[in-house]
């Protein structure tokens, strides 16, 4: 799809009567899972916006996290119960895999959709997709922030305090240990596999060439870099800071040879950042209340811009990239198609 004179359609906003934890797009782009704060995980149906959400279950205290297995029929939840359920999302059916004290705040599915990572504290577990435990390495030195699995393999990444864990969990499990000072607190494989970046709480960029086995930062950010996001041709990687988006370039000499993009639009510190999948297009989103769609090649101004009822607290594109589903602090859900 061309990113030239596109726009987001508005086609229907439901109140969630909640704050949205999290959110999951089905493979097909049919419905949206969302967790609420409050624990009710909601089915909504994409291809009837306007319809209330139905109850897909609850996780008592607080639903926190959502992982829909890619190109499967499997959905992971995780809430402050303690519990992560495997779900058959159309059956309405559940089974609980793991229960602990402590909260699981992280899920990945690989992209083979075989094995699901599950960061709970400092401790990862990973399991195959009938719900086995498969692999639970020695804890890390800090609590996990962000899990990322490397495109077409059973490679996971797990940053933290500390640094960062590359696991290779088949035929048999090998670590690998990249240690630097202070927080991860996101991390993102490009695409093609073959950087890992993470954004940090000392303000700068971590990223690793896997294959050289080279470490590298990008630095210059007034403050701790909260979201990062690949485009879908591993070329770009946006990053944002308080309220600044800085995209740079990871063609030909690298990132650290030429001047980033810089995005100006937001008022207030940015809370959501999104690039299209299988598309050229950036989303981003603030507690300025709005939303702006982006095009890296014409970085001056936004393509499109919404505003929302309270600041932005969830952006989540579909598989396609053609729907993008925001709530805001209120709880209110808008469900946008592209147009154009």
């Amino acid at each position: 799809m061309s990113a030239r004179g596109v726009q987001l359609e508005l086609r229907g906003r439901l109140d969630l009567g909640d704050y949205a934890a999290d959110a999951a797009w089905s493979p097909d782009g049919r419905n949206l899972v969302v967790a609420g704060g409050q624990g009710a995980l909601l089915w909504i149906d994409a291809t009837l916006p306007d319809a209330p959400a139905q109850r897909l279950g609850e996780h008592p205290g607080g639903a926190l996290a959502l992982a829909w297995q890619g190109g499967g029929r499997l959905l992971a939840s995780s809430g402050q119960d303690g519990e992560v359920r495997l779900w058959e999302p159309r059956k309405r059916e559940a089974r609980v895999i793991h229960a602990a004290a402590e909260w699981s705040e992280c899920l990945a599915f690989s992209s083979h959709g075989r094995l699901l990572a599950v960061g709970t504290g400092r401790t990862l577990r990973v399991f195959d997709s009938t719900g086995q435990p498969l692999a639970q390495p020695p804890p890390q030195g800090g609590v996990i922030a962000a899990l990322a699995w490397r495109a077409k393999t059973s490679e996971l990444a797990a940053v933290g305090n500390g640094g960062m864990r590359l696991y290779r969990l088949e035929p048999q499990l090998q670590v690998r240990e990249f240690a630097m000072p202070g927080a991860c607190l996101t991390a993102s494989f490009s695409p093609d596999g073959r950087v890992l970046a993470a954004g940090t709480q000392d303000g700068a960029v971590q990223y690793w060439n896997i294959a050289a086995a080279t470490q590298s930062q990008l630095r210059g950010y007034g403050t701790k870099v909260a979201l990062t996001s690949w485009s879908y041709n591993s070329r770009y990687l946006a990053t944002a800071a308080d309220q600044q988006i800085v995209v740079w370039d990871f063609t030909g000499p690298g990132p650290q040879e030429r001047a980033p993009q810089e995005l100006a639009a937001h008022t207030a510190r940015l809370t959501q950042l999104a690039f299209q999948p299988q598309g050229p297009l950036l989303a981003a989103g603030a507690r300025d209340r709005r939303i702006t769609l982006w095009r890296t090649a014409q970085p001056q101004q936004p393509v499109d811009a919404c505003l929302l009822g309270d600041e932005v607290a969830l952006l989540r594109w579909s598989n396609d990239g053609r729907q993008l589903g925001a709530a805001d602090r209120s709880g209110v859900l808008s469900l946008y198609a592209l147009s154009g």
